[in-house]
This record gives C-alpha cells, structure tokens and sequence, in this order.
C-alpha cells in the first residue's frame, strides 16, 4: 500500500531578498554564530566593496562580484576597515533543496568570492528572482526553484570562461568536464585554452595526476558504462553520444577499462 505521508518538498524557494547600503565597520556578521544552517546566500556587491573572511584569507568583494556563504560556518564578512565609498549590495536567501550541489560545486571549484558582471546573464538572472520576490510576480515556487538553478548554472558557467585567461590549465579542466560528449579531442581542448599543447599536457598532469587524454578517455566510458547499465540502445547510438569516432573505437576502448566486450552489459 502506497504511503500516504508526503517526502520533502523538492523546491528551492527565497526565505529573503534584500537591498542595503552600508558605510561603516559596524556592518559585520560572524556567520558561525547565526541562526539556520539551512540557508544559502548569494550576496552581490553593486557598488563600494565588502570583505568576505574565511579560515584562509580575507578578500574584497568590489562591484561586479559576488559572496556564496551559508550560516554556521566559520566565515565573515561585513564592511572593510579603512574603506570610504558606500557598499550597496543586494542579497538573496534560499533553500538549499534541489540547489546545495552546486552552490558547493560552485564555492570549491572557485571559491567564495566570484564574478558577477552586471552585464551578465548571472546577473539578469539574479535580478529577475530579486525582483520577482520582492513584487510578488514569480508564476509560482515552480518558476521560483526553476530560476534559482538556472542563476547557479550560470554563474558556474561565467566562471569557467573566466578561467580562460586567468587560468586556460584550469579552463582545460572545465573544458573537459563540460564537452567529453563531443567529438572533441585534445587538438581542440589545446586550441581553446590558447596555450601550447606541451605545456598544458605537462601542467595538467603535475595538477591533476592524470593527462588530459586518459581523463577524457574515462569520462565517456564512464558516461558509456553508466548508459548500457539504464538502456538498451545500440552501441552505435551509445558511443555517438559518448564522444566516440566509431562503435569499433569505443568497443576496444571499453574492453580494455572493463576486461570485457560492452555486449556482455547487463549487471
């Protein structure tokens, strides 16, 4: 018999949107002694600087970026000693339901000061919920939630093109993640980082214990494992979508991961 005791709601909802402008050092929040630790915050700084703290540095958030926190952990942030301008900011407090595993991804992969142009589509995104909450004209929590993962998709996505020139070792990395269903290979990875191929090989190998070639390689069987494991497509369809030049390629490749022939997959 069916249950009739209702699961978690699965949406992400705003608990507080906000707009202020603070001038002095009394502006401070320790967020380890604050109240919900279930509460996410994306705080952007539209004009002025605040500060964020954590256990390593203290960085200034200036206009055009943005602080990621959640409560009960050991951060600050609030007003910089010695500055002059106003900080104007605007926050957003949300659930962390169906949204938690980005925000994170997004704090460890960049940390907790980002970018956040007002010209971006991060930005258009984090001023539609805004204003959407505080008019009241969001469709429903749908819409609500809906928003709320397209702003962090977004965000993660300007971060990885920002790494392009601050750091195309690292873009490469993203890249990767990002396109290993593509027909891509390295020629391709090499010619958007805009660095040369030895370089990026030797680097990428000294960061990440692997070389590009083998982490794409694992990806889309990794990819291609999991898609024989929930489907009964063709081989054929499986390695187009994995990447894969052929089906031939991708059957050597996978027997050579695995010990044997994709053929054999049900588990």
């Amino acid at each position: 018999m069916p249950s009739t005791a209702r699961s978690a709601d699965p949406f992400a909802v705003v608990h507080g949107a906000a707009e202020e402008v603070r001038r002095d050092t009394s502006y401070h929040w320790d967020n380890s002694t604050r109240g919900d630790p279930d509460q996410l915050v994306l705080q952007r700084t539209l004009a002025g600087a605040g500060f964020f703290r954590d256990a390593q540095s203290e960085r200034l958030v200036p206009a055009g970026h943005a602080m990621l926190f959640t409560q009960r952990e050991p951060t600050s942030y609030g007003y910089p000693a010695g500055a002059t301008e106003a900080y104007r900011l605007r926050f957003l407090a949300f659930s962390p339901t169906g949204v938690r595993q980005l925000f994170d991804r997004i704090r460890m992969d960049f940390g907790s000061v980002v970018r956040l142009p007002e010209e971006s589509a991060a930005a258009a995104l984090f001023d539609e919920v805004f204003d959407g909450v505080r008019r009241r004209s969001l469709r429903d929590r749908f819409h609500e939630s809906e928003l709320l993962y397209r702003l962090l998709i977004a965000l993660y996505r300007e971060q990885v093109q920002e790494a392009r020139e601050r750091d195309p070792v690292e873009f490469g990395w993203h890249y990767l993640q990002s396109h290993f269903r593509s027909p891509i290979n390295l020629k391709t990875v090499v010619a958007k980082c805009g660095i040369s191929r030895e370089h990026f090989i030797r680097e990428f190998r000294r960061r990440h214990r692997e070389a590009p070639g083998a982490m794409l390689r694992r990806l889309r069987l990794e990819h291609a494992h999991a898609m024989l494991a929930a489907s009964e497509l063709e081989l054929a369809e499986v390695a187009r979508a994995c990447g894969f030049a052929s089906a031939n390629t991708f059957g050597r490749a996978y027997r050579t991961r695995y010990g044997r022939s994709p053929r054999g997959r049900k588990v």
